[in-house]
């Protein structure tokens, strides 16, 4: 089963430098004026430029009626070290300032990677850098598209679509199975029709799939209108309320069996980010910790200051860990930062969770916002060179996050057993904690493999190479990305499955990136004849029977993943069944820790001659493997070390 493919292949290029910076543009109009990211997502071939705000709420865009020369310029054709997703950077200058929040990471050209060669994709397809961004355009491209979104009703109300006893049926269904994942109750200051919007659209998944039919495809027309119109006059709609149902739709995408292809859950984030800062809720936090310091010194301090205070920092901490959720592997940086104030205002003690939920909730928007400070902290190493100075800096970077990532563990770890309430969540918060420290070592494994790809001393041992007080450490970081990603796997068939399915769409990704991640090094491993042991394949099939069992509907995340992870599973199936009718291929011996040299980073006869990259997209349909070729051939010799008998046991 060959993974559907849209669009042409890049033009093909020898060269692997990195691509010259190009002159900028003005933010679009719109844009400028309500102080939002502005970017093009969709390339300068479109018959009309927009960029991708006013492409997603349907409004006019100034970049209309602008030369389209200005963009060619701008835009450089693309080649295959380019990400297929060309990124639109405003000039610093001119910009609004959380333009930032775009920015994409271009030290290294957007190589496509080896391990995911089984997918059988063209060229330029999608951008490797950005694995969970990747893995959710292939979600895309498997489930397939659905109808348009219908027009919404003038003057439709959600009174008008909904009897109140349904509407107060959902909102319950909402807060038991959504709310905890927010980890803050609702801030309700009066009537919130809006919010209550808000919850039923994402409550309406758990409907009667005829009474859905016929109720979300109207709550969702009018929820997108509401929400397209707050952005759009975002001065006017600076509300919690506002900030809190962007919140929640950046989580859930509303399921209903129509087209969300131009929903963009970082932007409407970005959105409620922007709004909570102009009402400066990225100042609650230190209020919070200034007035209990203030209290515990005696001073007369407000309980109601305090209150308020406290539920918005928690909605600001909230914020900033959804932000950092959708953008982790997305190959963007979020518009909102953390001061270490949090630290204080959800402090450690001896006795966690605590007793209560409010406890767990703010040890979970804690341990949460920890985790991202660190993989944000590790996305940022960069190799510079391979003196040994370095090299060991490098390395020591590394070694203070994944230790810091450690610390985290630990603590997380025994809570899911111990915690009297919210048992469940506390599980689940493994899984993205296991997929931070994955996504670290793979970022980790990709600088050092970038470094050589953009070089002249590419060889297949170039993993030899990087040697910090003489540790294989890439070898060792393999190894380990191997076990961490299986352990997301293990760690989501071990949870709940009645509530699995309420998970926020983003961490199906995750899911989907572990298994394609086993999956890739696996069909590496076996080209070279390698024996890869292990229990990837019942895990995948027990990973997929799961999905299945907590998915709502056909559209849910669920779903999607379930059926990528299918067509995957199928790729595999299809590749054994050709393996074991012919020879298996040859590949230079695995590189012995035994073997080894003593001292230095390279070692004579290593460097192969350069060759084109065009080997990176062979179809596995071949049954035959050009070895000759650097650019299959080092991925595979790195993996197949990393499963040599000497280096795993």
């Amino acid at each position: 089963m060959e993974i559907p493919a849209s669009g042409t292949s890049a033009s093909s290029s020898k060269s692997t430098k990195p691509p010259r910076k190009t002159r900028s543009i003005q933010a679009c109009n719109s844009c400028r004026k309500h102080k939002t990211r502005c970017e093009i997502l969709d390339g300068i071939d479109q018959p009309l430029i927009r960029c991708h705000r006013c492409k997603v709420l349907g409004a006019d865009c100034s970049y209309q009626t602008m030369d389209r020369s200005l963009f060619e310029t701008a835009f450089p054709v693309k080649s295959e070290n380019n990400s297929s997703t060309c990124r639109y950077r405003s000039d610093p200058n001119t910009s609004p300032t959380i333009s930032n929040a775009s920015i994409h990471n271009d030290i290294f050209p957007n190589l496509p990677h080896q391990i995911w060669s089984f997918l059988r994709l063209p060229r330029g397809t999608l951008d490797w850098t950005a694995p969970l961004e990747a893995i959710q355009g292939l979600m895309k491209r498997v489930s397939g598209t659905h109808d348009r979104p219908p027009p919404p009703i003038p003057n439709d109300t959600l009174e008008a679509i909904l009897s109140p006893e349904q509407i107060d049926h959902l909102i319950a269904i909402f807060e038991h199975n959504y709310l905890p994942w927010l980890n803050f109750n609702l801030i309700r200051d009066r009537v919130s029709p809006f919010l209550n919007l808000a919850c039923c659209v994402i409550a309406s998944r758990h409907l009667g799939e005829g009474t859905r039919s016929l109720v979300a495809p109207r709550l969702q027309a009018l929820f997108t209108n509401c929400v397209a119109k707050m952005i759009l006059q975002s001065r006017k709609s600076e509300t919690l309320e506002s900030i809190q149902c962007l919140l929640i739709l950046s989580l859930w995408v509303p399921v209903c069996g129509i087209d969300e292809g131009s929903r963009d859950g970082r932007l409407l984030i970005a959105s409620a980010v922007t709004m909570a800062m102009n009402m400066r809720l990225n100042e609650a936090c230190d209020l919070s910790v200034a007035l209990r310091e203030s209290q515990a010194k005696g001073e007369e301090v407000s309980s109601q200051d305090l209150l308020s205070a406290t539920d918005r920092a928690r909605l600001w901490l909230a914020l900033t860990n959804v932000e950092s959720l959708l953008c982790t592997g997305s190959g963007r940086h979020p518009l909102s930062k953390r001061t270490g104030s949090y630290l204080k205002m959800v402090a450690l003690s001896p006795d966690l969770p605590g007793s209560n939920l409010i406890a767990g909730q703010d040890l979970r928007l804690r341990l949460l916002a920890e985790l991202f400070d660190i993989t944000e902290a590790g996305i940022a190493i960069r190799l510079r060179s391979l003196s040994d100075t370095d090299i060991e800096y490098w390395h020591d970077g590394f070694m203070r996050v994944l230790g810091s990532m450690d610390r985290v563990t630990r603590i997380l770890t025994p809570l899911p057993m111990v915690a009297e309430f919210d048992g469940f969540y506390f599980k689940t918060l493994h899984i993205i904690e296991r997929t931070c420290r994955s996504l670290i070592l793979y970022h980790a494994c990709l600088t050092a493999r970038q470094h050589f790809v953009n070089s002249e001393i590419d060889n297949p041992y170039w993993f030899r190479q990087v040697r910090p007080r003489g540790l294989d450490v890439l070898l060792i970081w393999g190894k380990e990305s191997v076990a961490v990603a299986e352990s997301v796997l293990v760690t989501f068939l071990e949870a709940d499955v009645r509530l699995l399915g309420t998970m926020p769409d983003y961490m199906f990704n995750m899911i989907a990136f572990a298994s394609s991640f086993v999956t890739g090094v696996r069909f590496l491993v076996i080209h070279v004849g390698v024996d890869f042991p292990g229990s990837i394949e019942r895990l995948l099939e027990r990973t997929i029977c799961k999905l299945n069992q907590c998915s709502l509907s056909s559209d849910s995340a669920a779903a999607k993943c379930s059926a990528l992870i299918t067509a995957m599973l199928k790729l595999w199936m299809d590749r054994m069944d050709i393996a074991e009718d012919g020879p298996r291929e040859s590949s230079p011996p695995p590189y012995s820790l035994y073997s080894r040299r003593s001292s230095g980073h390279s070692e004579p006869g290593a460097q192969s001659p350069r060759t084109t990259s065009s080997g990176f997209f062979q179809s596995l349909e071949s049954r035959s493997t050009d070895w000759s070729n650097p650019g299959l051939l080092r991925d595979s010799t790195f993996w197949n070390n990393v499963s040599s008998t000497h280096n795993v046991y």
